[in-house]
């Protein structure tokens, strides 16, 4: 079998490859074919017009493989030779015959070390003469003489550098207008390019995690540790700040209530211990309680209107308060392990904490302080929060406005930051005007008797109001997220005005999520992302910036990724056999379109990314997102009909008489559906199939169905017909019988409505 050079051959575009197809089938002998599904009712019946049985046996020259196990154990080689099953991506020749890409091999990158990747040509002449069989020709064989890759391969010190299925997993190819070799990777997930002859042109282009995130400005969404890492430390500590920190947020928030001799020390009240009537503590952030010396300080108070008694912070020095000790706010929640053994911090005490940490790990952290209850601050304890906080954040030099949000619920101070404060003393940091649920109006406006409520100030007027003074909204999540789990307007109109915005809080414990979430928070915090949030304020940093990383890695990587060879940590965020499964061109020859066959993590379960590559420009570009049907697991290969519609693949990881979901859609990227993914139409049933006239041994009453694990093969011949085809995963049984193997079967199918073919 010789090597074949393809220029004279391949098509200079693939709309002129969409030629008619010739012939009828190929009635081989093969086993009873699995019970049909029912067809879904909104798509008329195919019809089977050509067919054609490439025996599994079907073998080519080459050194001996199958050798290896699928635990990477090598031993005697299976078969004398190369076997050209499975098929994994069709191209039509000009001369009518066609180019099928070889799977990687045996099932998986540990048993295919020995298989080499190649493109068979496979003429099926004779079509409609019984007995007749497909007749596989020359082959093209990938190949990296250049040492383009730049990682190992199975024959790294070969002169050949022949590319074997533990190198690649290619899924779908095309043909380029310069005749060129495009071809689409599950394991990087990667893009190859090739000559015409099979020669590696350049190093495999990597998938960048593109931006799939709404956010105002495209920037990586913000991890706020809310109070620190307060679900597993005492809040407002030292310690939970530098948990907070390692475990990769990027910001930290102190809330800043002011001492009796004007220290602003970190408290999320101004009460650091509330008392009953009882004399029974009923929350507290320090054992002042149980300290004899300081009883007379309990009090009670009148905070934003309502009546408190208990121990305030504006009545005890700073040297007090560090005789004190701090306990778990939600003891039974989240135990008190480590009640007792951490000060009260002051702010220029977590300035310090920042710089220290930012020298050990070299990360810069910002701080997202909030000045709290400030009429209460002015009214009862005599200071301007605001004016202390500007002034101790010049004084310790930690005024970037790159890491520093100042937030607050009241407005007026806020605006006195924005109109006074800060121009005064010659800054400029970021205001965040945080909003309450809609029973929770802005104490300020309250006390002085305006009747604007928080729905009111996130109105879209009020939203404009905010953007004349604050620079980004912090809104309670439930304005995003409501509580049947559907996601509002918000983040739109919120953006509309110019405002990015910061929600809160999120939370570990199932207490605190919605019934949808299944007790995961990570579903509450990736439905917050995909929304379009800016960023989040969460008590567990470590699972929110888990999240986050999730869409700020630079790139989509499955678990066969190289970058995780030689021992170093995996941190894929694609699932195994999730990369490249579909490859497309445009018929105008400029973009590729490589479809995922699973979604990335963090994405919503059952949508994949389609991305596009500009030939031209080598840009990337996300070009929309595929829901996959219920009962679809996976795509199995992506087809051009024109510039804007494509032919895709859906099936389960079924097969026999198990099989239900093998199904052919047309999407159109030009249409949307109302969740912002690909519009689709059913075009073709796989497992509902007429076949009057008897085309194929494997039909039942007339009815065929096509019941293969994967089917990987899909291209459109004209406007009415199309070319279907299974991947085999040779030796793999179970489509036409439990011990039966899979026989490669080509299908031409004459759909019931014309495709709008690109000329």
């Amino acid at each position: 079998m010789r090597n074949l050079t393809l220029t004279t051959l391949l098509t200079a575009s693939l709309s002129s490859a969409l030629a008619t197809v010739a012939g009828g089938g190929v009635p081989a002998v093969a086993p009873a074919a699995a019970s049909p599904a029912s067809a879904p009712a909104t798509v008329g019946r195919v019809t089977l017009v050509g067919y054609a049985e490439l025996p599994a046996d079907t073998f080519a020259g080459g050194p001996a493989s199958g050798a290896w196990n699928g635990e990477g154990l090598r031993g005697e080689a299976r078969f004398q030779g190369q076997p050209v099953q499975g098929f994994s991506g069709v191209q039509r020749l000009r001369d009518g015959s066609y180019l099928f890409l070889s799977d990687n091999g045996f099932g998986s990158r540990a048993n295919s070390a020995d298989y080499l990747l190649r493109l068979y040509r496979v003429g099926f002449e004779g079509q409609t003469r019984p007995g007749s069989v497909p007749q596989v020709g020359q082959s093209v064989q990938l190949r990296d003489p250049d040492r383009r890759i730049p990682f190992r391969i199975v024959n790294e010190d070969s002169e050949g550098r022949l590319l074997t299925g533990a190198d690649f997993d290619p899924e779908g190819f095309v043909v380029a207008p310069d005749g060129t070799l495009w071809v689409g990777d599950e394991f990087g997930p990667y893009l190859l390019h090739f000559s015409a002859d099979g020669k590696l042109l350049e190093a495999p282009i990597a998938t960048p995690n593109l931006p799939g995130l709404p956010t105002l400005n495209g920037k990586p969404p913000v991890v706020v540790g809310h109070r620190g890492s307060s679900g597993t430390r005492p809040e407002h500590t030292l310690a939970a700040y530098r948990e907070a920190i390692a475990a990769g947020a990027n910001f930290i928030e102190p809330d800043l209530v002011v001492t009796k001799d004007g220290v602003l020390v970190a408290r999320h009240e101004p009460v650091i211990a509330m008392v009953g009537a009882d004399d029974k503590v009923t929350e507290a952030t320090a054992d002042v309680h149980s300290r004899p010396e300081f009883r007379d300080r309990l009090t009670t108070k009148t905070l934003d209107g309502v009546p408190v008694r208990g121990y305030f912070v504006e009545d005890f020095t700073l040297a007090e308060l560090k005789t004190l000790k701090a306990v778990e706010r939600l003891p039974k929640l989240r135990g008190t392990a480590y009640d007792g053994q951490f000060e009260i911090p002051t702010l220029a005490e977590v300035i310090a904490l920042v710089r220290e940490e930012e020298a050990k790990s070299g990360r810069k952290v910002g701080i997202y302080p909030e000045t709290k209850h400030p009429t209460y601050m002015r009214e009862v304890a005599g200071f301007n929060t605001s004016q202390l906080l500007i002034d101790t954040l010049v004084r310790e030099q930690f005024t970037d406005p790159a890491r520093i949000y100042i937030q607050s619920f009241e407005v007026g101070n806020l605006k006195e930051l924005n109109s006074a404060i800060m121009p005064k003393a010659g800054v400029n940091i970021p205001l965040v005007q945080l909003v309450s649920s809609p029973d929770e109006p802005a104490y300020d406006l309250k006390a002085a008797g305006d009747p604007r409520t928080s729905t009111d100030m996130l109105s879209d007027a009020g939203l404009r109001e905010i953007a004349s003074y604050a620079d980004a909204v912090g809104p309670y999540k439930r304005w995003v997220i409501d509580e049947k789990c559907q996601v509002t307007d918000f983040v739109s109109r919120a953006h509309a005005a110019g405002l990015p915005l910061h929600i809160w809080t999120l939370r570990n414990e199932p207490t605190y999520l919605l019934p949808c979430y299944g007790g995961d928070p990570k579903a509450e915090m990736r439905q917050a992302l995909r929304a379009g949030v800016d960023g989040f304020f969460t008590d567990f940093p470590a699972t929110g910036a888990e999240v986050a990383r999730e869409y700020t890695a630079a790139q989509v990587r499955s678990p066969q990724n190289p970058a995780f060879a030689g021992g170093q940590p995996n941190a894929s965020n694609l699932p195994a056999s999730g990369g490249y499964e579909g490859l497309a061109i445009s018929p105008s020859g400029k973009t590729l379109y490589a479809l995922l066959e699973k979604a990335v993590q963090g994405d919503e379960a059952g949508t994949l990314r389609l991305h596009a590559f500009d030939l031209a420009t080598r840009q990337w570009k996300l070009a929309g997102r595929l829901r996959l049907d219920e009962g679809a697991e996976a795509i199995g290969d992506l087809a051009a009909v024109n510039d804007t519609q494509y032919l895709v693949i859906e099936r389960d990881n079924k097969q026999g008489a198990a099989a239900r979901v093998k199904r052919i859609y047309l999407l159109d990227l030009a249409r949307q559906n109302a969740d912002g993914t690909i519009h689709k139409t059913l075009v073709a049933d796989l497992m509902n199939l007429a076949d009057p006239q008897q085309l194929s041994p494997n039909s039942v009453s007339g009815v065929l169905g096509f019941p293969f694990f994967t089917i990987e093969n899909v291209l459109v011949l004209d406007k009415n017909t199309i070319l279907v085809a299974n991947d085999n995963n040779y030796p793999a049984t179970g489509g036409r019988g439990a011990d039966v193997k899979d026989d490669t079967e080509v299908l031409w199918l004459r759909l019931p409505q014309a495709l709008n073919v690109a000329r």
